[in-house]
């Protein structure tokens, strides 16, 4: 048995495939509405079969355990001509 998401998708998308046959049946064209239809199938079929588990949430406290230490960082000036970097001249 498919799980009602797919079930959905798929009717959405075979209503989408019926909806341009009829369409390009009545008009004798290929209209934009047409192709409109057609290019919009794939998308509940998209929604339908993606994994449902990309919408669970996960507790990032759980997983992680984070270590609180801080540390000071020395924040030196230094000189880029002294630290071997050149200068641009613009």
């Amino acid at each position: 048995m498919m799980p009602s998401r797919a079930v959905v998708g798929s009717v959405i998308s075979i209503i989408l495939i019926l909806l341009s046959i009829y369409n390009f049946t009545v008009d004798n064209t290929s209209s934009t509405q047409a192709w409109s239809y057609l290019l919009l199938t794939p998308l509940p079929l998209i929604f339908a079969f993606t994994p449902y588990k990309f919408s669970k949430t996960n507790n990032v406290e759980d997983i992680y355990d984070w270590e609180e230490e801080t540390e000071e960082i020395e924040n030196k000036n230094i000189d880029p001509i002294e630290s071997g970097y050149d200068v641009p001249i613009l």
